[in-house]
């Protein structure tokens, strides 16, 4: 397994805004499954009370580091989703808290998981 970890703050007054480009974002995917190499993907949000801000986080699971890499190199050669993500990527951008933007990958130690079914 490997995640693909992104968390990002906006502005509280900023987070309907934030649902909707995100939920363009996911609309697109699911009606273009098949450009996709991701298994899972969930978001998050964290408030604290006293903070004009808050964070964001997306999960994508991947079964490993080569299928997000596969993907990221078919986003980079399709016409139609580069011209998607050339006008998508704006929005996101404005409404994020400059200096808040983190991306991480995890790998999975596999002989450590337990499933609890």
């Amino acid at each position: 397994m490997f995640i693909n970890i992104v968390r990002w703050r906006v502005k509280k007054g900023d987070s309907v805004k934030q649902h909707e480009v995100w939920r363009e974002m996911m609309k697109y995917q699911r009606h273009h499954l098949d450009k996709l190499t991701y298994i899972r993907s969930r978001f998050f949000t964290f408030t604290e009370e006293e903070s004009s801000e808050e964070t964001w986080m997306f999960l994508d699971d991947y079964h490993n580091g080569e299928d997000f890499h596969r993907g990221v190199e078919a986003w980079k050669k399709d016409p139609e989703l580069k011209r998607f993500m050339d006008g998508w990527f704006p929005k996101w951008r404005d409404l994020i808290v400059p200096g808040s933007r983190i991306g991480e990958f995890w790998d999975e130690v596999e002989d450590l998981r337990v499933e609890l079914k």
